[in-house]
């Protein structure tokens, strides 16, 4: 058992996944994470059996022999232990529904409209947690996750919520005139706030994004402060310490009230897709389904310019 103890779960899922797709990127996909992350999982757990559990095989990966004679075993393992979790789950948590998100987004945009669909949860209390690994939804209680990633696993269902509008804003004290508020050359100037994403939300533009698709260089583009959660961020560029690359729909409050302003307006707004994600099995499967369409109906419902008239 003190040899079971010290395994880490989260690189059997890797080994798993690079089994069922042949690929890391494919896994990655299935687990919501990234290639490297599968990479170094796999390495880990290699080190920690002292065996080669997957090699190169064209364009993609395979098992070893010893592994694939492992893996019917692991793979009905999993199968159990998931349906142990499942019940202690479902069983204390009955009357909660649980729904994932990263900090700023379940503050900004999330829990202010919770109300509007207060008659999808049914009976059910709406409990809100930040964490979003979408290969441990089960495991860990949630019924709904809100993320950038999608997930192409099995025992999973996806949605689109609403795709979102990455742009350049700040405060409107840093900003000269109209033509400086639309010109790129604004943030040649500017300094840069940066927003670290530790949700494991890493598709999420940078401001090397940014520039790479303006076709615009800036030297020490990745210099200046760094935020772990947008909301943090924002704060700092309301107090008008640098031009911030954020999602309009976080900071819309803060468009309409005229705290924040877009900038470089003639360079076209990066895009990012947000995605509802839930488990299709348990008895909270269908109400999963029917809050998602309800959060979905709600974004579509709103405004699409949120910025004040005549900005």
């Amino acid at each position: 058992m003190a040899f079971l103890r010290d395994l880490p779960l989260s690189a059997l899922r890797a080994l798993a996944a690079a089994a069922r797709t042949g690929s890391l990127t494919r896994a990655a996909d299935e687990l919501g994470v990234t290639p490297g992350a599968v990479g170094h999982q796999l390495r880990q757990l290699e080190d920690r059996l002292g065996v080669k559990l997957v090699r190169r095989e064209g364009n993609g990966i395979a098992l070893t022999r010893i592994a694939e004679t492992a893996l019917p075993d692991i793979d009905r393992g999993f199968d159990a232990l998931a349906s142990g979790l499942r019940r202690l789950r479902f069983e204390r948590r009955a009357d909660t529904f649980t729904i994932a998100a990263d900090p700023s987004f379940a503050s900004l945009w999330l829990a202010p409209r919770l109300g509007n669909v207060r008659a999808a949860l049914g009976r059910l209390d709406v409990r809100i947690v930040v964490s979003i690994a979408l290969d441990s939804m089960l495991e860990e209680g949630i019924d709904l996750a809100i993320s950038y990633r999608n997930s192409t696993a099995r025992d999973l269902a996806s949605a689109d919520l609403f795709t979102e509008r990455v742009i350049p804003a700040c405060a409107p004290a840093l900003i000269r005139n109209r033509a400086d508020q639309d010109s790129a050359e604004v943030l040649d100037r500017l300094p840069l706030l940066h927003i670290d994403q530790t949700m494991g939300d890493d598709v999420y533009p940078t401001w090397a994004n940014w520039f790479a698709a303006a076709g615009r260089q800036r030297k020490n583009i990745d210099h200046g402060p760094r935020f772990p959660l947008t909301v943090l961020a924002a704060q700092a560029a309301l107090s008008s310490m640098g031009a911030l690359l954020a999602s309009e729909l976080v900071l819309r409050e803060h468009f309409r009230s005229g705290q924040l302003v877009e900038i470089a307006r003639v360079i076209p707004a990066l895009t990012i897709k947000r995605r509802l994600v839930w488990p299709v099995d348990g008895p909270k499967a269908r109400r999963a389904a029917v809050v998602a369409a309800a959060l979905a109906a709600v974004a579509k419902a709103e405004p699409d310019d949120p910025r004040p008239i005549g900005s």
